[in-house]
């Protein structure tokens, strides 16, 4: 399988704080380099299946192109297997785009924050008139329209100290799948690692709590972790495979490994009509990799680690591929305290609770024939004194 992003535009109607994307020029996708990118996407290696990821700067700015491209392939490609996803902060979301990304199956990502106050510190429309209220009953027509999706509620440096109460607040409005994340120009103090590790004990009690009631719902930092707190990958850098099964189309053909890279042209690895150049992607990471890994080296946390995932997030902060900053180092280890803990927690419940929850975890290791780690030989062997 081969994942593509497709960049619709680079423009946004909104100018978020965070936001990483700094682009010195504009660019609009246009309908022949629209066909062109999708001719290349669909012909591209075993031409098995296809995930294709539309994106911005806001991609419901081109929503008549979004239109065309699924029609096109439907319309050319009607056998093959094609996955949809799109990432949008909603704000230009409707009636009829929903039906359309409903019928097309379409995994939905949406950018918010959380409640008013926290979600208009950071994002904002360019015109700086708060659309909270427009965003939010899109939300919520999202959500009962029983679409695939996920909220993606940014954690910036103001908004840290409301980390519990957006949580609360999404879980509350039936928002059950959120990913936090992580400013990744964040610089942290003392003081502000303090109050994030606060923020995350209260979410984990919460999720807890939750989860003894029978109203699960999914954290990604939590449940997205669980495959890396199981198995044992031999603590290595095991970087995504950017660049060589993962590429980014801009809206002028060229490719990219990944969307961190995408406002340099030094790291541009082809275009849609001469291919990827797969030796410079891979030099591209192997000359930014630090061989003596001194930050890391020793770590006891490294399988779990996201940034031994996430190369060039590390990339951009550090200037290697394999050395997280120092904020995301700081948080990884407090997101790991919280998965012994619900690891524990676990561990501890009836055993119809461990099969539903870990069950497919064990099942994959086992049937890879990969290495458990310590906690998944305690899940193994809780699941296999009970068959």
């Amino acid at each position: 399988m081969y994942n593509f992003t497709l960049y619709m535009t680079t423009d946004c109607n909104f100018k978020c704080q965070y936001c990483y994307e700094d682009y010195h020029n504009h660019y609009q996708l246009n309908e022949k380099t629209l066909v062109d990118s999708l001719e290349f996407m669909m012909n591209y290696g075993d031409r098995g299946k296809v995930l294709i990821d539309f994106l911005g700067g806001e991609p419901l700015l081109k929503k008549e192109l979004i239109y065309q491209a699924v029609a096109y392939i439907k319309d050319n490609y009607p056998e093959r297997e094609v996955k949809y996803y799109i990432t949008t902060n909603c704000s230009l979301m409707d009636d009829r785009f929903i039906a359309f990304m409903k019928e097309n199956r379409f995994t939905v990502r949406l950018s918010f924050d959380g409640n008013k106050e926290t979600h208009d510190l950071n994002r904002v429309a360019k015109d700086e008139v708060s659309c909270y209220d427009k965003i939010f009953e899109n939300i919520m027509k999202v959500k009962d329209s029983g679409l695939n999706f996920s909220v993606r509620m940014t954690v910036t440096e103001n908004t840290i100290p409301y980390m519990f109460e957006n949580i609360c607040y999404l879980h509350e409005h039936g928002l059950d799948n959120i990913c936090m994340i992580m400013d990744v120009y964040l610089k942290i103090s003392d003081e502000l690692k303090a109050e994030f590790e606060k923020q995350v004990g209260q979410i984990l009690q919460y999720y807890l709590a939750e989860a003894a009631a029978g109203r699960v719902f999914t954290i990604d930092q939590f449940d997205g972790k669980m495959f890396n707190m199981l198995c044992n990958f031999g603590n290595c850098f095991g970087m995504c495979d950017a660049g060589i099964g993962n590429f980014k189309i801009f809206p002028n053909g060229q490719i990219y490994p990944c969307g961190f890279l995408t406002s340099n042209e030094k790291y541009c690895i082809g275009n849609i009509k001469e291919g990827v150049d797969i030796r410079k992607a891979k030099l591209i990471a192997m000359s930014n990799f630090d061989k003596t890994d001194p930050k890391c080296k020793g770590c006891t946390i490294r399988d779990f680690c996201h940034g031994m995932k996430c190369g060039y997030m590390n990339f951009i902060n550090t200037g290697k591929i394999n050395v997280p900053s120092d904020a995301e180092c700081i948080f990884e280890h407090i997101f790991y305290k919280a998965m012994v803990q619900i690891l524990e927690y676990y561990l501890q419940q009836p055993i119809e609770i461990v099969r539903e929850k870990l069950g497919v975890y064990i099942d994959y290791i086992q049937e890879e024939d990969l290495k458990f780690s310590e906690f998944g030989e305690k899940i193994a062997k809780r699941l296999g004194d009970e068959r």
